[in-house]
């Protein structure tokens, strides 16, 4: 009977597939509404939780009888609140075609300079401020000038693969009209062109926007369709080779239907649908527009799409037939394909269950939230180059003090402390048996010395967790992986003599320095990498060499946790700045890895860490203090990743005496100082978690005390089923919606603007007899 239930259930499998093959392709962007505004180019950003518009307003659109380019040095690129439908700034005034980029905690604002004396939009100058609170503006600074035979029109910034990208339209004549041009940029201020990065060089495009999802940059442009004109979208890896998506496949096309546009005649029917941009903001996709003739105005549309940004562009390049999603599990019958760890193949379903509550180990990492990391080695002595392999007698910590990179980390509220034992370079901080590379063939100390040692003592002497990081690159024994994107790195040297080696530099580690609490294996140029291929036939190695490493440390160290490697504990944000996506969930489900910065092979319980350099380099390196990160920064950080869920590991980075430098010491006890002050003094909590099905909790203010500021935490132990929530003040009559969010988890700090009330209600959405609040409490917060 089993043996015909199984069939039965692959008969089933290739029906579902089937089925599904002969769906039509569908555009998933849903239209909203019609907004009654002119607007023309708009750019939706998501900016300290909240939804913003920058919006390019055209002084002749408020004059009545006024036509295009009429006081145009009167223009202006303004920031509207989508909340409360306000505009809170105008970062710039007589520019045009602005866009905007929001990066580690400002909002980065570019557009063309329309300059004086100069003819309507003949521009060659594109200028840049930006903002940490979208109201002080930065001075705006010319960043890029055209070359003699163009002028700008609209632009586009995104993040790229290694650093930024701008597009820009060029009225270049030996193109076609606003073709794309592609600079790029490490700092947001000087840019250079990428060699042959052109798009749009043989037919009309317009209106662009920019974004880097999943290795691919997508560009929006506008076809032209004689008559009328449709937004389209394309790929391309390098920004030279471009992939179009198929014809029949438009991003979003005009409705013939639609008239009543403003500022022209209200019988001209719509004909136009351009200027697309859009962010991702609370599980959906949000996406702005225009619509109108492309003549006088605009006709600003609001679109949505159920998913990420990387799903909606992977959408319109699928293979005919396929779906962006497997059959769901319905009824009593179960899948039975399952995926491998040991090869390429790729499977559908997989029968392995997994863990949706925490182990008593992760709990107790997730209840610490945060962490400081110490990056020291040789490359604190030459400029923090971590991929050289300098000589080691050039490590000298002469005055290297431990129990004073404990303290520093108390002094901010750290609860354990990761030390780089072994960086990229495979220089030992240990007396390691398995190279010479290491401190025991060095002068400091007569070669007795152990920073290992010295850190498990000064870190138990404090009362804080032990944490190793261990790379599991060598670039002094010569192996490693190549610096490609996830699932598409390669191995370098001999992995299969090294393998043994780097076991049993992870064996001394485990077992003669007692218990450890954190296992961190970097996922850069990691050689056992559950992607990595052989570079000759270019198939995964697998994850054999992963899971073994793994096992070692359950078995010398069972209540380790593991960040990291092919049996992750813990996931990376991935974020080196400091903050974690919201809304943030601390369970991976099945196809959820590659985006979540894990295998395919990882799902389950997976809480995210967030990881911060405090300076400019990872390791400390001559005349860095100035770029020593600010308290506002700091504080912003915290608020973006324990925030919302995640932990966070802050850097410190002893100089070549051995000593974390007194300006960093300095910021640190600041930066913890500025969190005791915040969350010292609750105006009132809730504390009393039990499982009793409640969906509104009541709080009173004493004395209807203003409060601006409240933090919320689920009990994890019991699993996470908060999906949403939000909170209302009551003015003795009726009550009001202050603020709104989605997840929860470990916790949840929002601010909102301040409320004075005498009680202030939160509503929970979730599973509903499985929610368990263990904390609400308000604060008035500087």
């Amino acid at each position: 009977m089993n043996r015909i239930k199984s069939i039965a259930c692959i008969a089933l499998l290739f029906i579902c597939h089937h089925l599904l093959a002969q769906r039509e392709w569908e555009n998933p962007i849903k239209k909203e509404e019609r907004l009654g505004s002119p607007l023309v180019e708009t750019s939706p950003f998501v900016f300290q939780e909240k939804l913003f518009l920058l919006e390019n307003n055209q002084k002749f659109w408020d004059i009545p009888g006024a036509k295009p380019g009429d006081r145009f040095h009167e223009d202006e690129v303004r920031i509207r609140d989508l909340q409360t439908n306000q505009i809170i700034s105008t970062p710039l005034k007589n520019h045009g075609f602005g866009t905007v980029l929001t990066w580690e905690g400002r909002v980065y604002v570019f557009a063309g300079d329309y300059g004086q004396g100069k003819p309507w939009r003949k521009m060659t100058e594109i200028t840049m401020t930006s903002s940490a609170d979208l109201i002080n503006w930065s001075k705006p600074k010319t960043v890029l000038r055209a070359n003699e035979n163009e002028y700008f029109f609209n632009t586009a910034v995104t993040r790229g693969k290694e650093g930024f990208v701008l597009l820009y339209e060029t009225s270049d004549k030996q193109w076609k009209p606003f073709t794309f041009r592609y600079m790029s940029s490490s700092d947001l201020e000087n840019w250079k062109e990428i060699p042959d990065a052109v798009y749009g060089v043989d037919k009309y495009v317009g209106g662009p926007a920019l974004y880097y999802e999943g290795g691919w940059y997508y560009t929006l442009y506008l076809e032209s369709l004689q008559p009328g004109y449709e937004t389209r979208i394309t790929r391309s890896k390098d920004l030279v080779h471009w992939e179009d998506a198929p014809e029949d496949r438009p991003f979003v096309t005009y409705n013939p239907e639609y008239k009543n546009i403003p500022l022209i005649d209200p019988d001209i029917s719509e004909s136009n649908a351009s200027d697309i941009e859009l962010c991702y903001f609370q599980g959906k996709t949000i996406l702005y527009f225009t619509g109108s003739d492309q003549t006088t105005a605009g006709d600003l549309q609001r679109a949505t799409y159920d998913g990420t940004p990387k799903e909606l562009f992977e959408h319109f390049f699928k293979p005919e037939g396929q779906s962006d999603v497997a059959p769901k599990h319905q009824g009593d019958w179960q899948p039975v394909l399952e995926a491998g760890t040991e090869g390429a193949g790729t499977a559908v379903f997989s029968t392995k269950p997994f863990q949706t509550l925490p182990t008593e180990s992760q709990l107790a990492y997730q209840e610490r939230q945060l962490g400081a990391f110490i990056h020291f080695g040789p490359a604190t002595y030459i400029e923090s180059d971590m991929m050289s392999v300098p000589a080691a007698e050039i490590f000298n910590p002469y005055r290297l003090d431990a129990e004073q990179w404990a303290k520093t980390a108390k002094s901010f509220g750290a609860k354990h402390i990761v030390l780089t034992a072994k960086h990229h370079n495979g220089f030992c901080l240990w007396p390691t048996e398995t190279t010479d590379y290491s401190v025991k063939t060095i002068s400091w100390k007569g070669g007795k010395g152990d920073v290992v040692r010295e850190f498990v003592a000064a870190c138990r002497k404090y009362g804080l967790d032990i944490g190793l990081y261990v790379s599991g690159g060598d670039k002094h024994f010569g192996v490693s992986s190549t610096p490609d994107p996830q699932g598409e790195r390669k191995i370098v040297g001999d992995i299969h003599k090294y393998f043994p080696v780097f076991l049993e530099q992870l064996r001394e580690l485990l077992t003669n320095y007692g218990e450890i609490s954190y296992l961190w294996f970097d996922g850069a140029y990691d050689p056992f990498g559950w992607d990595v291929m052989d570079p000759e036939t270019m198939k995964p190695l697998g994850t054999a060499y992963g899971d073994a490493i793994h096992n070692m440390v359950r078995h010398l160290q069972p209540k380790a946790i593991v960040m990291g490697g092919t049996k992750p504990d813990v996931r990376w944000s991935g974020s080196e700045q400091g903050w974690a996506a919201y809304p943030l969930g601390n369970i991976v489900q099945p196809g959820e890895g590659f985006d979540k910065w894990v295998g395919p092979q990882s799902t389950g319980w997976i809480p995210a860490e967030a990881n911060l350099h405090t300076r400019s380099t990872w390791f400390w390196k001559p005349d860095s203090d100035k770029t020593l990160r600010d308290l506002p920064f700091l504080m912003n950080v915290y608020n973006e990743s324990i925030g919302r869920g995640a932990n966070l590991l802050v850097n410190m980075t002893p100089d070549t005496s051995g000593l974390i430098p007194a300006a960093e010491v300095k910021r640190l006890k600041e930066f913890g100082e500025a969190i005791a002050q915040t969350f010292s003094n609750p105006v009132a909590n809730y504390d009393q978690p039990q499982n009793n099905a409640n969906t509104t909790y009541t709080l009173t203010i004493p004395k209807n005390q203003t409060v601006n500021l409240m933090v919320l935490e689920e009990n994890i132990a019991n699993g996470q089923h908060i999906k949403q929530y939000s909170i209302e003040s009551f003015d003795g009559n009726n009550w009001h919606p202050v603020a709104e969010g989605l997840t929860i988890g470990r916790k949840r700090i929002h601010y909102f603007d301040p409320v004075k009330s005498a009680k202030l209600r939160l509503s929970l959405k979730g599973d509903e007899s499985k929610m368990e609040l263990k904390s609400f409490t308000v604060y008035q917060a500087d």
